[in-house]
């Protein structure tokens, strides 16, 4: 409910990693839509 014009808050919720987790997908696939996240490389076999 609104109260004084402010919407309530939740003290125990993190709001930033809701925000991030719901735009993460979007954000990468801009990303790689504009070339700013190269595809990760193969790994290297281990030198023995």
């Amino acid at each position: 409910m609104l109260r004084n014009s402010q919407p309530h808050r939740d003290s125990e919720v993190d709001y930033g990693q809701l925000l991030v987790k719901r735009n993460a997908p979007r954000w990468l696939r801009k990303l790689k839509q504009y070339d700013f996240l190269d595809q990760p490389a193969a790994p290297e076999a281990a030198v023995a």
